[in-house]
């Protein structure tokens, strides 16, 4: 079943990546067709509950707004007033918004939660990076299982407190990595890396059951990750 609001223009965005499955169930929203769950998918990835579609999900978040801000002195700054982590790879999460501290001078921002996105600041330091960009989510029992096929990465060091961010290569193409939660890591990279990157995660996670997930898969996943 497809929502739509009567007279609203189609979709003017168009996602980096496909997963060639067929939605169940898809919502037009800001000028992108979100998938919000697909056929077969059923129970829940993130408790083993057993029903018929529960295990490791890889879900399409690219619609998500994202920003990069940039400041000599951004461990001072509050952007969007978010108070800026301390060290290079920490993270935080605030009533939806995430930060990460990627270097000296530069944080990212998503929007990952229920609120709606708030606007672009006028601020000269920021950056909306969402049309530059694929965010895809791993989400469900077996993510770490899957990770290990796509990345040397340590994406689940015990000795960081989650969340984390890690950068570096998936699948040999340069990501930001945020560990959420064992059931639970987010990642962005260039939008022209979207379409296969996708093609060979699924094929390469599919050894340890990876499928794609609507984007309710994730919203379950992280107000769990965000309330815990």
């Amino acid at each position: 079943m497809t929502h739509h609001s009567s007279g609203r223009p189609r979709a003017f965005r168009r996602s980096p990546c496909s997963f060639g499955a067929k939605p169940a169930e898809t919502e037009l929203r800001d000028g992108w067709n979100v998938v919000l769950r697909y056929e077969g998918e059923g129970g829940d990835p993130g408790r083993g509950d057993g029903h018929r579609g529960a295990g490791p999900r890889l879900v399409d978040l690219s619609h998500r707004r994202r920003w990069d801000f940039q400041d000599s002195g951004v461990a001072r700054a509050r952007p969007m007033g978010l108070p800026v982590p301390e060290g290079f790879g920490e993270v935080g999460v605030h009533d939806g918004l995430v930060i990460n501290r990627m270097n000296r001078t530069q944080v990212a921002i998503w929007h990952l939660g229920a609120p709606p996105p708030p606007d672009t600041p006028a601020d000269t330091g920021f950056t909306e990076v969402t049309d530059g960009h694929c965010m895809l989510a791993f989400v469900g029992d077996g993510v770490p299982e899957v990770l290990e096929h796509l990345t040397a990465l340590d994406l689940f060091d015990p000795a960081r407190d989650m969340p984390f961010l890690t950068q570096g290569p998936v699948l040999h193409v340069p990501c930001q990595v945020v560990t959420f939660a064992p059931d639970l890591v987010v990642m962005t990279l260039a939008r022209g890396y979207g379409e296969t990157f996708a093609e060979a995660a699924l094929a390469s996670g599919g050894i340890a059951g990876l499928r794609p997930g609507g984007e309710r898969a994730f919203t379950r996943a992280f107000e769990r990750a965000s309330s815990g």
